[in-house]
């Protein structure tokens, strides 16, 4: 059902004047019956727009909102690689950069350190809010109320050795990490993986992304990793500084 509403979304965006039921049965191949009832959940949801005077639809406004979210994660990722490299060149680890999705975090770009033995990562997975490095400064970073309501939604379900659980200790290293400008996961999202993690602030004050440096903990203790922090914190300003001056979201929350 999901592959058959996409086509005929895309059916439908090559009609910007709009289009009809039986217009749109005869392009995607499916029966009108099928058609009028994948519209009607797809206005439902805001993705079609039905004019019923014309008895036409349109593409819907979520389809527009997405398409701007897209493309201010791409300008994000055009100005946040090139400092992400440049950090990875001088720690030889690798550099992430994530935002958040509703209870989730995704990754949106990774850059690869110079050691022999990496930590990889994919563009487009999805992490948790509460055991990643760059999850908890964004939680760390945001509105308290917003904070809260999300640390009430999330399952903290153990990832790794050292997953934090309970809420009280989650408040509590969320509170240490707005102090220091920096959140540590060690062995906390994955065994044998340890990051470090600052906040990418945007116009309204709010956490529009996060970058971490990520390493093994073989090779880097703690203490090592914190010696990174100014030079986290200094990357995410000059992110800050080349973000456009706009009150548009990069993902919605």
């Amino acid at each position: 059902m999901l592959a058959k509403g996409l086509s005929l979304l895309v059916a439908l965006g090559k009609h910007p004047d709009g289009a009809g039921v039986s217009e749109l049965s005869r392009e995607v191949g499916l029966p009108v019956s099928t058609v009028y009832r994948l519209l009607a959940i797809m206005t439902a949801s805001g993705f079609v727009h039905f004019d019923a005077k014309r008895r036409r639809y349109y593409m819907g406004l979520k389809v527009f909102e997405l398409s701007r979210q897209v493309s201010l994660v791409k300008r994000l990722s055009d100005v946040a690689l090139p400092v992400m490299h440049r950090i990875s060149d001088i720690t030889r680890e690798s550099v992430s950069m994530a935002v958040r999705e509703g209870k989730d975090l995704v990754y949106v770009e990774w850059a690869e350190g110079r050691n022999r033995i990496q930590i990889s990562g994919y563009v487009g997975t999805r992490g948790s809010l509460h055991c990643t490095s760059q999850g908890k400064v964004l939680l760390a970073f945001m509105p308290e109320d917003e904070r809260e309501n999300l640390i009430r939604q999330i399952r903290l379900e153990p990832r790794a050795p050292n997953t934090i659980t309970d809420p009280a200790e989650l408040r509590g290293d969320l509170k240490l990490a707005r102090e220091r400008g920096f959140a540590l996961a060690d062995e906390e999202n994955e065994e044998g993986i340890c990051a470090i993690g600052v906040p990418v602030i945007g116009v309204q004050g709010r956490p529009v992304a996060a970058i971490s440096v990520v390493a093994p903990v073989f090779r880097d203790s703690r203490e090592r990793l914190e010696q990174f922090a100014p030079l986290l914190r200094d990357a995410a300003r000059e992110i800050e500084l080349q973000l456009p001056q706009s009150n548009t979201p990069f993902i919605n929350a």
